[in-house]
C-alpha cells in the first residue's frame, strides 16, 4: 500500500540532509552509510520540512500528539502514532539492508528493545527494492522489534537524513527530543543514549 513511495524517499534522502552528529566509534569501521538514490529520474522531489517544535505539557492523546503518521509493517499490518501511549521513550531507527553499520547493529538494538520495556522501539524500512533480502537480513539478526515503512511524519523525518542508521528520540506525545543520532552504536552506547534521553 505505502510501498510504492519508497523511491520518491530515497531520492529526498539525498536532497536533505541530517543534522545531528555522528557518533564517535572505537574502531575505524564505519558507523553510517550514505543513502543510495535508487529512484528514477522523473521521481525525484524534494519532501517539505518538518516542524518538530511541540508545545510543553502536551497530552499524549492522539488529537494532540505533535508527530502523526499511519502505515503498515513488513507483515502489512496497520501501525499509527497511538502505539506511542504508554511508553516513557520512543525510538525511531531509519536503515536499509544494503546498509553495514544498520545490519551490524540490529541484534543491539533487540537486546537494548529488551532491555528497556518502557522503551518503543520502531526499525523504520528507507529502502523496499529488495524485501526478500531485508526479512532474512532481519531474520539472522533476530530483530523482533516491530518494522515499518515510512509514511507521514516518519517519511518527512527520513527525508532529512543523507546518512543511515539514523536515529530519533520521541516523548510519547510525538515531541521530538533534541538532534538525531546519526550512525551505528554498541549495546552499551546506546543504553547511555536511551538513559540520557528518559532523564
Amino acid at each position: 500500500m505505502k510501498k510504492h513511495i519508497l523511491p520518491l524517499l530515497l531520492a529526498a534522502l539525498l536532497v536533505l540532509g541530517c543534522t545531528g552528529k555522528t557518533n564517535p566509534s572505537v574502531s575505524n569501521e564505519p558507523t553510517a552509510a550514505p543513502v543510495q538514490d535508487t529512484a528514477a529520474p522523473e521521481q525525484k522531489t524534494q519532501a517539505p520540512e518538518q516542524d518538530a517544535t511541540a508545545s510543553e505539557g502536551a497530552d499524549s492523546t492522539a488529537a494532540e500528539r505533535t508527530f502523526r503518521f499511519s502505515t503498515t509493517d513488513i507483515d502489512d499490518n496497520a501501525i499509527d502514532d497511538s502505539v506511542f501511549e504508554g511508553y516513557d521513550l520512543i525510538m525511531l531507527n531509519f536503515w536499509a539492508y544494503w546498509c553495514g553499520p544498520c545490519v551490524q547493529e540490529l541484534p543491539e538494538l533487540q537486546k537494548l528493545q529488551e532491555q528497556y520495556p518502557n522503551l518503543l522501539l520502531l526499525g523504520v524500512i528507507v529502502d523496499n527494492s529488495d524485501m526478500a533480502e531485508t526479512r532474512a537480513v532481519i531474520e539472522r539478526a533476530g530483530a523482533k522489534y516491530r518494522m515499518v515503512y515510512p509514511d507521514g511524519d516518519l517519511m518527512e523525518l527520513a527525508a532529512k537524513c543523507m546518512y543511515i542508521p539514523t536515529t530519533y528520540f520521541l516523548r510519547a506525545d510525538g515531541t521530538i527530543l533534541g538532534e538525531p543520532t546519526v550512525g551505528s552504536n554498541s549495546l552499551e552506547q546506546w543504553s547511555q543514549i536511551v538513559e540520557d534521553n528518559l532523564k
